[in-house]
């Protein structure tokens, strides 16, 4: 008897084995059990200061992977995310540029990946975003600043004419001169305008002979940019008539 029970016990075993089986091929093929592949997506984000571009790499952690889809949010203030991008049928890795807005010193991110029927944040945590340094290159600035100019007045006391002698840290160099000049360092006008000046070159201010001292500054323009001398403040001479 005990022998019956054993093989009944073993024959139940057998078809209960089956029909799960059989039950957990059917829902696979129907769609209804989803059978987990432990891909997993990454981002890594770095600013390119020569291009002004946020360069934004997505990855899969298995290769072959192709995604439905990638939905990337930007914002500048941490609170509103725009969607600005939607890539579809997406292969691993991929690599994707941001053009930041001007004058925005940090870009916040986050991205929705759609793979096999599931989404996937990146990051993952509900509210995170990945963040990205925007170092706004100087070079063009800095070149600019490179060429210097030296202004020498010369007052001659007996005909009340200042002579001005300008020269630039480079050669070869035409210049478009603005004086202006002021008596009492307060209201200050334009006296001289003088274009095309090769440099070193000079040009000539003629003072009232009333007055004994001449405040002043130059805006030159060279090579598209315009730079002021002295940088701050005024230049200040001694203009007194000889008696």
């Amino acid at each position: 008897m005990a022998k019956n029970n054993i093989w009944i016990g073993l024959a139940i075993a057998v078809i209960l084995v089956a029909a799960g089986t059989w039950y957990y091929l059917s829902q696979d093929d129907a769609g209804g059990i989803i059978v987990p592949t432990g891909t997993t997506f990454s981002s890594d984000a770095v600013f390119n200061s020569e291009t002004g571009d946020v360069l934004i790499t997505f990855n899969a952690s298995k290769e072959n992977i192709t995604a439905d889809s990638i939905e990337l949010y930007v914002s500048y203030d941490e609170v509103t995310f725009t969607k600005t991008n939607t890539f579809e049928d997406v292969a691993f890795p991929i690599d994707v540029e941001v053009t930041p807005e001007t004058g925005e010193e940090s870009l916040y991110y986050y991205a929705v990946v759609s793979y096999s029927d599931k989404t996937y944040r990146l990051p993952t945590e509900a509210g995170s975003y990945e963040t990205v340094e925007i170092t706004v290159s100087n070079t063009t600035e800095e070149t600019a600043n490179l060429l210097t100019f030296t202004a020498v007045p010369d007052f001659n006391s007996t005909t009340g004419i200042v002579l001005f002698s300008l020269s630039a840290s480079e050669e070869n160099k035409t210049a478009n001169v603005v004086l202006f000049t002021s008596y009492d360092n307060t209201t200050f006008t334009n006296t001289v305008n003088s274009t095309t000046l090769e440099l070193p070159g000079t040009f000539e201010f003629t003072a009232d002979g009333a007055e004994t001292d001449l405040y002043y500054y130059l805006e030159i323009t060279c090579d598209e940019n315009i730079s002021r001398l002295p940088t701050e403040g005024v230049e200040w001479i001694n203009i007194t008539i000889a008696g």
